[in-house]
């Protein structure tokens, strides 16, 4: 049988495997032993990443609207119309143009595509779908350590001595990572979860904590603060290494202990024997999620200063972990997917980096920073002619009735989408198994995928198409290769500057920084690799947690589970995940939302019986899950059903934008 070895693309992990590929495309999926993430494992979607990448829901030929209906046209006529329409608006003014890369495209493509923006079209209006979270979680690592990502590795976590799992499900969500961690506590180590919800992870650490929705900042501020009221500070460490403990520890002043307890239902002994066991390991982790669903920037930036509080900051097998829910996010970002970056987070206001960029294109970036498509979009007064959008999943559709209003919208994509209802034209492009590219996973492991099948006939490899797209806006690039693209990555990028596809094809990939330094990679962040202080990081320093009301008695949580990956259109292709999704469907017909077992007597309903849910903003109907993960007083629902949750959660952005410590007031009625 004919099995070639790649990597798998669905969430963060980027584990290993290979493919079975025969004369119909790819017929079965086998886990790669000895890749350092998947170590022989694969979770539920990757099993079946075979029945993707053989689906008949293909997008294969480009189209035009004409007179509202989506037409089949030849390559050149719709890449002539694309760069036409873009180029004209653009001309208006860059400010009415926009780009929004895919976190799943390859570092290559979205690369080009942050190059197409800023030097075709002149704009630097350019983001990645998802990415709130991460960002958030890239600036406070960057601010604290000059690091814009994972501190440790995966590699490590079996060898740390304390792990802190906060407000992730992190079984559920990424299998991989949890078993890794399971294996941890199996073999000595500490293992605390912090969360609003009894998850499986809780439930197999030696100590769960379990908090009122809304108040983890409280928590992470009180560890903090208990850490130096106890003494329990590194304090050689902080005064060796760190800068800005002072402002940080006034900040504390301002929690009291006296209310620690009644804002987040934890008792101060709990706290205390948790920030012990934190202060008394050698080394810690931490994990938490980013993206979608992630923390934003302050409570981040209070996770971060309690490792650096500890001294695990830097230190072996230790540091503060984002956990990625979409393969590329990371290396989205490291390829300048946001409107004020060039690759590898460096500034675009630098004006060495600029100058050094227009050395290579030929052409200056924009000066002037641009905004995201989303922050375009979330503004009334925003304005916004034509939008560029590749291989989108859901997040943009909570804009629907703007995106009507947009002139001109291109969508760029490998499988088929609702969101080409919006389209005025759609580009095919090449799967990621039928082109060569690079993937930079969550611990920043640079990998590559090799081309394993030929694209059906007409459909260009992204490095192809938008190096088409540049020719029809009057640019001439000269890539014979994906290849190409990353030598010319590699000479902007510090980071990557050492990477290169000889050296990637001989190993299960690289961890930037890949440098002059670090030619062979950086397993984790150290206190060797810098020559600066750490810094504890700017907080807003508010304490204030969503209370209940008569009205609206219930806290209201929103996430993400396993086989509905925040409506991601990719499970529904697959056959297996597709089939537990629909299997949920038929115990909860119209999605579910989880009560506790007293809250189920009080409203006198019973597993899977229909109720009203009531905010200030809207309403929706939904089943009844009876279930022991969440508390007396707080409901919990995955934003699956489009047109029950999903359609509810779209007026209450600040839950999609940050997961489940947001909170939605709400009154639950039987119906």
């Amino acid at each position: 049988m004919n099995y070639k070895p790649g990597i798998c693309t669905f969430c963060g992990n980027g584990c290993g495997h290979f493919l079975r590929i025969t004369d119909g495309g790819v017929g079965g999926v086998f886990a790669s032993r000895n890749h350092p993430v998947s170590q022989g494992r694969l979770c539920v979607r990757g099993w079946n990443i075979h029945e993707l990448l053989s689906t008949n829901r293909r997008i294969l030929e480009p189209m035009v609207r004409r007179n509202g209906t989506l037409e089949k046209v030849s390559t050149d006529e719709a890449l002539s119309l694309s760069m036409e329409r873009l180029m004209k608006y653009a001309g208006e003014s860059p400010d009415l143009v926009a780009v929004l890369a895919s976190p799943r495209a390859s570092n290559e493509e979205t690369y080009l595509l942050m190059k197409l923006a800023r030097t075709v079209l002149k704009t630097n209006n350019i983001g990645v779908d998802s990415d709130s979270g991460h960002r958030s979680s890239m600036d406070v690592l960057h601010a604290g350590t000059g690091f814009p990502g994972m501190l440790g590795s995966v590699k490590g976590i079996t060898k740390t001595e304390f792990i802190l799992v906060f407000d992730i499900d992190i079984t559920k969500q990424n299998p991989i990572l949890g078993s890794e961690i399971h294996r941890a506590r199996r073999g000595g180590a500490t293992l605390v979860t912090v969360d609003s919800r009894e998850t499986q992870i809780a439930r197999l650490s030696d100590t769960f904590v379990r908090t009122k929705p809304g108040s983890n900042k409280v928590i992470l501020g009180a560890l903090a603060k208990i850490l130096i009221d106890e003494n329990l500070v590194d304090s050689a460490f902080i005064q060796r290494h760190t800068a800005g403990f002072e402002g940080f520890a006034n900040l504390l002043g301002s929690l009291s202990y006296d209310d620690i307890a009644a804002k987040t239902g934890v008792g101060l002994d709990d706290l205390r024997d948790i920030a012990r066991k934190l202060a008394g390991a050698k080394s810690a982790m931490a994990f938490y999620p980013t993206g979608v669903s992630g923390l934003d920037s302050d409570m981040i930036g209070y996770l971060f200063n309690l490792f650096l509080l500890a001294g695990k900051i830097g230190c072996e097998n230790s540091g503060i972990n984002p956990v990625t829910g979409l393969n590329n996010l990371q290396g989205a970002f490291d390829m300048g997917a946001a409107p004020d970056l060039l690759t590898g987070f460096q500034p675009l206001g630098d004006s060495k980096a600029a100058a050094k960029f227009g050395d290579v294109w030929g052409v200056n970036p924009p000066a002037k920073a641009g905004k995201a498509p989303y922050a375009i979009l979330d503004d009334p007064a925003g304005k916004l002619k034509a939008i560029v959008v590749m291989d989108h999943d859901e997040g943009i559709v909570r804009y629907a009735e703007k995106l009507k209003s947009v002139d001109f919208i291109v969508y760029i994509g490998a499988f088929e989408n609702p969101f080409t209802e919006f389209a005025h034209v759609v580009l095919p492009v090449a799967s990621y198994i039928e082109t060569d590219g690079t993937y930079t996973n969550t611990e920043r492991r640079i990998q590559l995928s090799r081309k394993k099948t030929e694209p059906a006939s007409g459909v260009l490899p992204g490095w192809k198409l938008f190096s088409a797209m540049a020719g029809k806006g009057g640019a001439k690039w000269d890539y014979s290769s994906a290849e190409d693209v990353m030598k010319e990555i590699s000479k902007l990028t510090p980071i990557y500057s050492k990477v290169n596809y000889a050296k990637l094809e001989k190993s299960f990939g690289i961890q930037w920084p890949c440098d002059e330094a670090n030619p062979d990679g950086t397993e984790s962040f150290s206190l060797g690799s810098v020559n600066r202080a750490l810094n504890f990081v700017t907080l807003r320093g508010s304490y204030d947690v969503p209370a209940a009301s008569k009205e609206y008695p219930w806290q209201l949580m929103v996430g993400k589970a396993q086989h509905y990956w925040h409506q991601n259109n990719l499970m529904k292709i697959t056959k297996i995940p597709l089939r537990e999704y629909n299997a949920t469907l038929l115990m909860y017909t119209q999605g579910f939302i989880e009560i506790s077992v007293a809250d189920a007597k009080s409203l006198q309903v019973r597993d899977k019986w229909p109720v009203k849910v009531t905010s200030a903003q809207g309403t929706m109907n939904v089943s009844v899950k009876v279930s022991e993960e969440v508390g007396d007083g707080t409901a919990y629902v995955p934003y699956f059903v489009q047109d029950m949750i999903t359609k509810f959660l779209l007026v209450h952005d600040e839950a999609l934008k940050y997961g489940e410590d947001a909170t939605i007031p709400v009154r639950i009625e039987k119906v």
